[in-house]
């Protein structure tokens, strides 16, 4: 047994959440053959093929993500990935592309025919695929591991929820306190790029949780629980003292924003 044959076993069980991408492009070529406008056709099969088939995507990662491992857990069932000759990053790694690939053919069932009826394909370059791809991706591994270590906490009922919400809390009013010190700079190019870092830091910090979740819990979903509180509260401490050190050094060394540049103030 593999990576490969966990997520084969992980799809055998779920595989029928791809007949919702199959709904949904069922229901978009619906709607654009009442479109007798081409014009009107074509931006509505952007709309539908970009936007329904990223969010579809994000739904299901976060869906797969919530009950991945934390089900299995509470149902008793994940013993059997535990007697299998797997290490236990065979284990989380099978599970997080099981859910990766159900996602992105999920949403790619879901944009396709919109897509080729629209004659979108015709002006699509790869670059631009790339990056919706890209898009796609990113954002549904950060909400699968998040929603993994999110049910975690939740499903384990223990104390160490009081970690988890604190660390929450000072987390986001970190963020909150960084981003309002960039907008106060008009330093708004800094943010993005403050928030991008935190969304990579954050993600990694997410999945080296569920790993050590699976490696060191086990099957205790209580002590699975301590380490993924653990490793998220000194991944957020080291996310913010990075924060806070980017921030001062952009705002000590960012050149002052002209007065007649900011909105509202112009010579007369």
């Amino acid at each position: 047994m593999s990576i490969l044959a966990v997520t084969r076993r992980e799809w055998t069980g779920r595989r029928n959440v791809l007949l919702l991408g199959l709904g949904y492009s069922v229901l978009q070529l619906i709607g654009l053959s009442f479109e007798s406008d081409m014009k009107i056709a074509y931006e509505k099969s952007i709309f539908m093929s970009v936007g329904v088939g990223i969010g579809l995507a994000w739904v299901i990662a976060l869906l797969f993500g919530a009950t991945m491992v934390s089900r299995d857990l509470e149902e008793r069932r994940f013993g059997f990935f535990l007697n299998q000759p797997l290490h236990a990053a065979q284990i989380f790694l099978g599970k997080v592309l099981a859910g990766l690939g159900l996602a992105l053919l999920a949403g790619l069932l879901a944009s396709v025919p919109a897509l080729l009826l629209g004659g979108m394909w015709r002006q699509f370059l790869l670059k631009d695929a790339g990056s919706i791809l890209g898009i796609g991706l990113a954002g549904s591994l950060f909400l699968l591991l998040l929603f993994h270590a999110v049910s975690i906490q939740v499903r384990s009922r223990s104390l160490w929820l009081l970690l988890d919400l604190v660390t929450w809390t000072a987390f986001f009013a970190g963020v909150r306190w960084l981003s309002q010190r960039l907008m106060g700079a008009w330093a708004f190019q800094d943010l993005v790029h403050l928030w991008l870092g935190l969304l990579a830091g954050g993600t990694l910090g997410l999945g080296i949780a569920g790993y050590l979740q699976v490696a060191q819990g086990r099957a205790d979903l209580q002590r699975g629980h301590r380490w993924v509180s653990v490793t998220l509260a000194l991944t957020a401490g080291l996310l913010l003292l990075a924060g806070w050190v980017d921030t001062a050094w952009v705002l000590k060394h960012r050149p002052p924003v002209a007065w007649t540049s900011q909105p509202g103030n112009r010579s007369r």
